[in-house]
């Protein structure tokens, strides 16, 4: 309400073509590419029979992008920050996370959990790249975009023959940045397979809100406590009404 974004409401009886249902892939232009954007496009639109359309942060503004996100079926992406828009999504929409080469979906999920509160109404779906030969990555540029060219040889060798970035704190570890700025040539037979075993059926808009939704009330007493139990060992409390 407050970016004045508004959605006009699917009327009972109309079917997907009738609404134009439509899919929005996010548009990157400087890095996390994805190379076969043309191809991924193509293919959305003939498996789902919707139009595809694009949107990018570095050329739209956020109010126009949370207009079109606000009326979509389905959000495509590569991982990144731009998913959060996903909380502007109709429910029965999907989002499509799409992951690197060496980038494990299971450890990286805020958007999964995004997606997946209660009252989201929303399907999730994370695609990984499991072929590195899809994949172009950049040793050579700065450290916070993924350069690996400050560390030793020997750790950038280990980084280079690596299949998969281990669990790590966020978020400057240099292997993880490496890999998530690589750009990624979607497999698209690969990326299918699993939206169909995902999506059972065709993704669509819900015309209405859930009945009840239960929302965490006002926090009060907030307590916090801390007490040494041992030489290596130290415990946490906190409480709340």
């Amino acid at each position: 309400e407050k970016l004045n974004v508004t959605r006009e409401e699917k009327k009972d009886g109309e079917t997907a073509q009738q609404k134009d249902e439509y899919i929005v892939v996010f548009k990157r232009s400087v890095t996390r590419l994805i190379l076969n954007e043309a191809e991924l496009i193509l293919a959305l639109a003939e498996e789902f029979q919707m139009r595809v359309v694009t949107v990018s942060l570095e050329n739209e503004t956020f109010s126009s992008i949370v207009q079109v996100i606000s009326g979509a079926a389905m959000l495509v992406s590569m991982h990144g920050a731009q998913l959060v828009t996903s909380l502007f999504l109709p429910r029965g929409a999907a989002v499509v996370e799409l992951f690197p080469y060496a980038v494990n979906p299971e450890q990286y999920t805020p958007y999964k959990t995004l997606v997946t509160l209660p009252g989201m109404d929303l399907k999730y779906v994370a695609w990984r790249n499991t072929m590195e030969e899809n994949s172009v990555a950049y040793p050579g540029r700065p450290v916070d975009q993924g350069g690996i060219g400050h560390l030793d040889k020997d750790e950038q060798e280990r980084i280079l023959a690596s299949s998969e970035v281990p669990r790590h704190l966020c978020c400057e570890n240099p292997e993880w940045l490496f890999r998530i700025y690589q750009d990624t040539r979607v497999n698209i037979p690969s990326l299918l397979e699993v939206l169909r075993q995902s999506l059972k059926t065709r993704p669509g808009l819900k015309k209405t809100r859930p009945a009840s939704t239960v929302h965490p009330g006002r926090v009060r007493e907030p307590h916090c406590q801390t007490s040494v139990q041992a030489t290596n060992e130290a415990k946490l409390t906190v409480s709340w009404q």
